[in-house]
């Protein structure tokens, strides 16, 4: 189905710049990174290539697993219209109490480019959450496309991610005391949301309309 491919590029953007978008132990470290002018742009690329690596074990593993099963593409649909919900969810009730990124105190890893990336990693790779939340978000809602939409879908996702460490690495000076601004956090919040609510539904309707379940490649 063509007409889906523009859309899978452009959900897997808005679904990944979405999970990015909040208060996290990585986005603390490299604004803290940023800020202290100290390997900020080695932090940001190695939470892009741990984010990256995500996106494809969800997209294009998990959600080739599920396209292979035709008997699961609804399910992995109302699957993923779920995990969005629940994201979104999270997200407005975030905004009733936000957090803060502060990054004015000491760069946890002072050492030489090599341990700010193995810090970078480690708060990923070692890290129980992404594997659980990242990998079954991106699978569940990546199936739903066939596997030309899936690849899109994986490049949008990555391309939101990389844009999202290279403004907390290029601008964390300038953008720390917004993050510091519960008003601020208060907004993309909201913002986020409303994203993962706008996807979640978007894959409802394809799943009512026969837009799930048609294709297997």
């Amino acid at each position: 189905m063509a007409e889906l491919l523009p859309a899978a590029l452009v959900q897997g953007f808005g679904v990944s710049a979405a999970h990015l978008m909040g208060v996290s132990a990585l986005n603390a470290f490299v604004l803290r990174q940023a800020l202290h002018r100290h390997h900020p742009l080695v932090a940001g690329t190695a939470g892009a290539l741990s984010d990256a690596l995500f996106i494809l074990l969800g997209a294009t593993g998990i959600g080739a697993l599920l396209t292979g099963l035709p008997a699961l593409a609804p399910l992995a649909a109302w699957g993923g219209a779920a995990f969005l919900f629940w994201h979104g969810g999270k997200a407005f009730r975030a905004a009733r109490h936000p957090r803060v990124i502060d990054a004015r105190a000491r760069p946890q890893d002072a050492g030489p480019a090599r341990q700010v990336a193995a810090t970078a990693l480690g708060l990923t790779l070692l890290n129980p959450h992404p594997y659980l939340d990242s990998v079954v978000l991106f699978g569940a809602v990546a199936a739903p496309f066939p596997a030309g939409g899936r690849t899109l879908f994986a490049l949008g996702a990555i391309t939101a991610s990389c844009a999202w460490y290279a403004l907390l690495a290029l601008g964390g000076a300038r953008l720390a005391p917004l993050f510091r601004s519960p008003g601020a956090w208060r907004v993309l919040d909201v913002l986020v949301g409303a994203l993962m609510w706008t996807f979640a539904l978007s894959l409802v309707w394809r799943a009512l309309h026969g837009g799930v379940g048609e294709h297997h490649g």
